[in-house]
Parts: C-alpha cells; structure tokens; sequence
C-alpha cells in the first residue's frame, strides 16, 4: 500500500511557508516599508485571479470525490471507500483541505497586493498636493 505520509507532510510544510511569506509581505506593507505601483500590482492580481479560479474548480473536484465510492459491500472495499474519501474531503491534509489553505493565502496575498496600491496611489497623491501647493 502506498504511504502518502512524506507527501501530506510536505504540502503542510510549503503551505507554512506560504503562509510565512505572506505574513512578511503584509507586514512590509503596513509598516510602509513596501509599496507597489497599481500598473505592476494589477498585473499581479489578475495573475492571482487566475490561480484562484484555477483552485476553486480543484475544489469543486476534490468535494465530488469526497463522498464514499462504491467498492462493494465487504470489509476491503469499504475501508476502501472510506479511505479515499478521507484523502478527497477529510481534515488535515485532505485534498479540499489543502487547496482551501492554497485559496486562503492566495485571497491574503492579492489583499496585501490592493492594500499596497493603495498606499502606492495615497502616496503618489499627498506628493502631487505637495507640489502643487509649492506651484501657486
């Protein structure tokens, strides 16, 4: 039988590190330490669009498969059964488990994203008052 465990171990590791990643991220930005130019932070947001659309059809999948197959009514198949229904819909590292993670840290992300356009424009705005104020 296969053991998935090295598997279902890496997938928690990357995840925290996403995670870790993006927590830094949004710290640069609210610290003012970071800021990103709308033109380059759009094209990054449509980029994150994509790769959320892309795992919520994963999800939709993985929540089709979470329901018990039909393998037969004897012991084998039904610890089949419950089996891969575990690894499609169950906690932890289930499939829908790790792509609803995936999903969160990618919304995080295109946050962090909006939010620093946004102190990129405040920015931008409060420098063309400063120079107009000096003009007149």
């Amino acid at each position: 039988m296969y053991d998935d465990q090295p598997v279902q171990a890496g997938m928690r590791e990357r995840l925290a590190v996403l995670a870790a990643d993006m927590a830094t991220l949004r710290h640069d930005v609210e610290s003012g330490q970071l800021r990103l130019d709308p033109e380059a932070g759009q094209q990054i947001r449509d980029m994150l669009a994509r790769q959320m659309e892309q795992v919520d059809g994963w999800l939709a999948q993985a929540r089709g498969l979470a329901r018990r197959a039909p393998l037969g009514q004897n012991p084998v198949g039904d610890a089949m059964a419950a089996k891969f229904e575990e690894r499609a819909g169950g906690g932890g590292t289930s499939f829908t488990a790790v792509f609803t993670s995936y999903r969160q840290v990618l919304q995080d992300t295109d946050d962090t994203v909006e939010e620093a356009m946004r102190r990129y424009r405040d920015v931008e705005e409060r420098t063309s008052e400063t120079f107009k104020r000096l003009a007149q």
